[in-house]
């Protein structure tokens, strides 16, 4: 696995937070996305979520998504959606976990290895971007690099 380091930047964010179990997430992605059509909208990039407060008793985590689309969004305050004109992060590492097949929690660990082994914190929840690739998906794991400790 390859992991490098790099920026990322995403314009006219809408997202979107639920707690869901790990298998119910893609059903969840999957309202987001369709909101956004409903709305007239169309999805300009992939869409990107993030895991927080995992509860082990019940099964659940937070889950949070984005998805760029193609036009800025004027939205009355709510508990469901919410837009950003933008999502920069200038600095991170990012690896391709490719068999979704095989846990996720592996790539997190070589990535703060890596962080590690070159002097970085990582400010978790990392950033999940699920890639549709002929039919079946890949996710690109971004890591926002926190700091950069130069002893």
């Amino acid at each position: 696995m390859k992991i490098k380091r790099c920026p990322i930047v995403f314009n006219n964010i809408i997202s979107y937070t639920t707690k869901c179990s790990h298998d119910e997430w893609p059903h969840a992605a999957r309202e987001l996305r369709n909101a956004v059509i409903k709305n007239g909208l169309y999805g300009t990039g992939p869409i990107i979520y993030q895991v927080s407060d995992f509860d082990e008793a019940v099964n659940e985590a937070q889950y949070t998504f984005y998805i760029p689309v193609n036009a800025a969004v004027k939205m009355a305050e709510n508990e469901k959606y919410r837009f950003m004109d933008k999502l920069n992060i200038p600095d991170g590492l990012l690896i391709r976990h490719a068999d979704l097949d095989e846990s996720i929690g592996q790539s997190y660990q070589l990535l703060q290895a890596c962080a590690e082994a070159n002097d970085f914190s990582l400010q978790e929840p990392f950033y999940n971007i699920y890639l549709d690739v002929y039919g079946d998906g890949i996710i690109d794991i971004f890591a926002p690099i926190k700091e950069e400790r130069n002893d």
